[in-house]
């Protein structure tokens, strides 16, 4: 779509800062004082006449009114996407938006890691906890937790021992198998990173295990959720889709391991929230 380059300048004060101020400033005044005139001078007048108020109760009552009016209309209704649908025709309106990049090379390391261990070895855990390991360079990873499965477990335990044998454990701690958590959704019990093998693809379950994880973060470890990084890459597809659910949340990051660009980590922004319905059938 063609640009109109007098509407940008005009809305956009990075445009054209002289336009923008000149319409902002004079044009909106002046309506603005236009329109105050005619209520208050000549309308006020009229009304105030008409009904038993004095001037001072019908200003009080008219700005309580118009305050009440836009915080409804705000606040409860949807005009703004209906003003944007009914005039999208107009240059204002039909400028297109950059659009944000939501998955984009990890630039940064986390002290917490929470990652998926894959039944084999040289899995994408170990990238991953290598990565933010950092070299043991601060900021480096404090905190890992392996989500396992019976068939991993054993990779997980060799995983341990070589990083271990590399030192990283002196400064890493690294949490899986019969590791204990409470339970997000029930407190008095306890789950473990060990996910038995009828709920391995129960998204549900592995969302309310990845939720009780990051209330270990939490408690014990002192870490908040903006620290703790989620890695999907080598889950099954129902361990993925319940990581995925547990860290819609922007605050919880995400990240998985590019196939496409050489085994780059990439990072993944959330820019929305999912409600659960409870109690549905």
């Amino acid at each position: 779509m063609r640009r109109n380059r007098f509407i940008e300048a005009i809305s956009d004060p990075t445009k054209n800062f002289l336009a923008f101020f000149l319409v902002s400033t004079l044009l909106f005044t002046i309506v603005s004082d236009g329109v105050t005139s005619l209520f208050w001078d000549k309308l006020g007048p009229w009304i105030i006449d008409r009904t038993p108020l004095n001037e001072t109760a019908f200003q009080g009552l008219v700005t309580l009114g118009l305050i009440t009016l836009l915080l409804g209309v705000t606040y409860f209704t949807n005009i703004g996407r209906w003003l944007r649908s009914r005039l999208s025709w107009l240059p204002p309106f039909a400028l297109k938006e950059v659009p944000e990049v939501n998955v984009k090379p990890l630039n940064q390391t986390y002290r917490g890691l929470i990652v998926a261990m894959s039944p084999r070895d040289e899995s994408p855990a170990e990238a991953a906890i290598r990565f933010h390991w950092n070299n043991g360079q601060v900021p480096y990873l404090e905190h890992c937790w392996l989500i396992c499965t019976e068939k991993s477990l054993p990779y997980a335990q060799a995983l341990a021992s070589k990083l271990a044998q590399d030192g990283l454990t002196q400064k890493l701690e690294l949490h899986y198998g019969t590791y204990p958590l409470t339970d997000a959704d029930q407190p008095e019990q306890t789950i473990s990173l060990l996910v038995p093998d009828s709920l391995v693809d129960d998204p549900n379950y592995i969302q309310r295990l990845v939720n009780s994880i990051y209330e270990d973060a939490i408690a014990q470890a002192n870490l908040d959720e903006t620290e703790v990084i989620a890695d999907y890459t080598g889950a099954t597809k129902g361990m993925t889709a319940g990581i995925l659910l547990a860290c819609t949340r922007p605050e919880r990051p995400l990240q998985y391991i590019s196939q496409i660009q050489a085994s780059e980590i990439m990072a993944i922004n959330i820019s929305y929230r999912l409600k659960s319905l409870k109690n549905r059938r």
